[in-house]
């Protein structure tokens, strides 16, 4: 089983993947942990597309993130299963804001900042965002599930198994 996680920041992706990651014993990758270092600076996307690739070539993953630019087109290609998680703005808002807590303790620096704010409230949710993700649900139709709210995060993860993912 492979499953790719996106959506809108701040609305749970991370704590998904772990959760099936735990539930599925499938192995998962936060492209967040990979994508920066602890002081929100980019890593140059030549070291990290080896570690991406390496885990898609296994029978089963979980990868969780948007990153156009790291093997998008192919994850989504390769995965059984693409969710996105596209939780209310404000409730988004909170979450970034506990998980801060979280990661200043790995040591994370900066985590809360004015463009964090601005991507998080308007910028992964833009017009332009909004088509992407659009064309993504017009691709894959059947291999598509959208979560609006925590009720239905919890329900998805109560329900999934790798069997039913693969005769749904």
């Amino acid at each position: 089983m492979k499953i790719a996680i996106m959506g809108y920041v701040g609305s749970g992706k991370s704590v998904l993947a772990r959760n099936l990651s735990k539930k599925l014993g499938i192995p998962k990758l936060e492209l967040d942990d990979i994508a920066f270092d602890l002081n929100w600076k980019a890593v140059d996307r030549k070291k990290i597309l080896p570690d991406i690739q390496k885990l898609m070539e296994r029978d089963s993953w979980i990868i969780d993130g948007n990153y156009d630019d790291l093997l998008q087109t192919q994850r989504l290609e390769m995965a059984d299963r693409i969710i996105f998680v596209m939780l209310p703005r404000v409730q988004c808002l909170f979450r970034a804001l506990r998980r801060t807590k979280e990661r200043k303790a790995a040591g994370y620096q900066k985590d809360i900042n004015p463009w964090f704010l601005r991507y998080l409230l308007f910028g992964c949710r833009n017009k332009e965002r909004r088509g992407h993700y659009k064309r993504i649900m017009q691709l894959y139709p059947d291999r598509i599930v959208v979560l609006r709210t925590q009720s239905a995060i919890d329900d998805f993860l109560a329900s999934f198994s790798i069997e039913s993912a693969l005769h749904t």
